[in-house]
């Protein structure tokens, strides 16, 4: 019964347009007759102004010659018409998806709904950071055991040094082995939980206070000994500084719910 609505109306319609005003015909191209409509729409996409009379007729007489070649080459019948038939539907698709969903995302995904998102996903935009140092002996993945009992030897002997009065920064200088933060006496910086080897972020992050300086300890990079110079922390991003990342998320959930009801709207028989 549905169907039978649906063909009702399209009959209805088709015969209304056939009963219409019949579009204003202003050249015609072999057996095609080209509307003002045509000529109108073909300037609003080339952006020439319709008002200036020269710019006019020339668009005009460039998308009647272009027509007319068109209409030469399909006359020859030299092209497979079916697999141009079909790279125009990829176009039309690719074209009307586009333009639709430009529109439809522009119209839910706006600046409330954005910051309505950010309030109510606070905790995805606030990092825990800790700022610290360390000093690093590095100890291959495949390293003998003693191998692993001589790094660790010096490593007691750096911590030693520091927890007899030694400044950190020397002590870096003298036995750290990654020597990028050796220079800068051992600082990595401000470090985010969980953006580097659970161990080091562990002992960072849950076992010392403000100042502290660890016993050696092992990592998938080596033995370290980490100094916390600033005691962790909560830094809550700006919604401004996330605004892009919200917009992309939101408009990739609305697309997909938007694009999965257009689909399940039409009926498709097999």
């Amino acid at each position: 019964m549905k169907g039978l609505k649906i063909l009702f109306g399209v009959v209805v319609i088709s015969g209304l347009i056939a009963c219409g005003p019949k579009p204003e015909s202003v050249a015609k191209v072999g057996d095609k007759q080209v509307t003002k409509a045509e000529i109108e729409s073909y300037l609003s996409l080339k952006k020439i102004n319709s008002k200036n009379e020269e710019q006019y007729q020339s668009a005009k007489q460039y998308y009647l010659k272009n027509l007319a070649l068109i209409a030469a080459i399909e006359k020859e019948g030299s092209l497979d018409q079916q697999k141009i038939e079909t790279e125009l539907f990829e176009i039309k698709k690719d074209l009307i998806l586009n333009r639709y969903l430009m529109k439809f995302l522009d119209t839910v995904v706006t600046d409330t709904a954005m910051r309505n998102y950010y309030a109510e996903n606070q905790d995805k935009y606030q990092k825990e950071k800790a700022k610290v140092s360390h000093i690093l002996f590095r100890l291959d993945k495949n390293a003998t055991e003693q191998q692993r009992q001589s790094k660790y030897s010096k490593a007691m002997e750096a911590y030693s040094k520091l927890k007899t009065g030694a400044m950190f920064n020397e002590i870096t200088s003298q036995y750290s082995e990654d020597l990028v933060s050796a220079k800068k006496g051992g600082q990595l910086g401000w470090m985010q939980k969980g953006a580097i080897s659970p161990v080091f972020s562990d002992k960072v992050f849950n076992q010392l206070q403000a100042s502290e300086i660890s016993e050696p300890f092992l990592t998938e990079f080596g033995y370290h000994i980490v100094k916390l110079e600033q005691s962790p922390s909560i830094v809550k991003q700006p919604f401004e500084k996330v605004r892009g990342n919200i917009k992309r998320i939101l408009r990739q959930v609305a697309k997909d719910a938007e694009l999965k009801r257009l689909q399940t709207s039409i009926t498709v028989i097999q």
